[in-house]
């Protein structure tokens, strides 16, 4: 089976974002992004799967760079 990778890219409000993540001991450790990035797919009826989470915040925003993975049924690679 191939895959397809696709970059989500969300700038989030940093109180929502920890509003969101507030069941992890260390809001800023990348299982938490992932959790963030899942519940984001999940709302929004995307069946990707969450790969690795990169992040940067300012004062204001957290920016989350996420790799969704997609897979391609009948495909193969070459």
């Amino acid at each position: 089976m191939s895959i397809i990778v696709k970059h989500h890219h969300l700038c989030i409000p940093i109180s929502d974002y920890l509003e969101q993540v507030a069941d992890f001991t260390n809001p800023w450790d990348e299982r938490a992004y992932q959790s963030f990035i899942q519940h984001h797919l999940y709302e929004t009826l995307d069946e990707g799967i969450v790969g690795m989470v990169r992040e940067h915040r300012d004062h204001e925003y957290v920016y989350l760079d996420a790799a969704i993975r997609y897979p391609l049924e009948n495909q193969t690679l070459k």
